[in-house]
């Protein structure tokens, strides 16, 4: 009967040992995390974010550019947590409007481009399986836009003025990638982002001198205001680093 017993141990201590080792391998890799993301690449416009149309005044006029992100995500046991984004995007105007004077402007486009500045926060997943690693991300928050399509000009003294314009912000993204180290992977991913910025510019009522008749001009009190839609995909690479053990 002890013989059997022992016989039996020994059978089963490899298949013990293995069980321990896979468990082991399994926590390790579900064990969670602070994560620093940075990836840059390629800013696609789509929507009305990439129409040329000068009649619709919703074209935001976008060829392709760049944007470069820096994220931080925590992520416990389960692989899920949350995480916070920043992103500088920038996307040239098309350069056969700049002669052209929109609807509500009283100056021609001219160059330049979109410059955006995305800070989001939401929910992140975050897996490996072994060395290949696999993340979604949904995001939620607030753009800052620049662009010749903000600018506008005072209506008396024909002073030009660039604008910022505010406005809510989302974005989803996918990524899979390879773990190089126990601490850097590197990856690629695509995201879609969306915003709508928007600006509310004042003028109050203002009289100058008009130096030709030697008259007095007045202006009424106006308000202008703007609003765009930011939409791009994003395609991007990049590396994670696991700050935590």
């Amino acid at each position: 009967m002890k013989k059997i017993l022992f016989l039996n141990l020994v059978l089963f201590l490899p298949f013990l040992i293995f069980s321990q080792e896979v468990v082991k391998k399994a926590d390790s890799v579900k064990a969670g995390g602070l994560y620093l993301d940075v990836s840059g690449g390629v800013s696609i416009p789509m929507g009305y974010f990439a129409r040329d149309d000068v009649k619709f005044g919703g074209s935001g006029f976008a060829t392709p550019g760049f944007q470069i992100q820096v994220n931080l995500d925590w992520t416990g046991k389960s692989n899920s947590g949350i995480g916070f984004q920043y992103i500088f995007q920038r996307n040239p105007l098309k350069s056969s409007v700049r002669n052209d004077t929109l609807s509500g402007m009283s100056e021609a486009v001219g160059t330049g481009s979109w410059t955006n500045h995305y800070l989001m926060a939401g929910l992140v997943f975050l897996h490996f399986i072994d060395n290949v690693y696999v993340e979604g991300k949904a995001f939620i928050g607030v753009v800052l836009s620049s662009s010749p399509l903000f600018n506008t000009v005072d209506p008396v003294y024909r002073t030009p003025s660039t604008n910022t314009g505010i406005g809510p912000a989302y974005s989803a993204q996918f990524g899979v990638g390879y773990r190089i180290s126990p601490k850097v992977t590197i990856k690629a991913s695509v995201e879609y982002i969306l915003g709508n910025p928007m600006i509310h510019h004042q003028y109050g009522a203002q009289q100058a001198l008009d130096t030709i008749t030697g008259t007095l001009v007045y202006s009424a009190p106006i308000t202008v205001e703007t609003k765009r839609t930011v939409s791009a995909f994003l395609v991007k690479a990049g590396v994670v680093i696991k700050l935590s053990k």
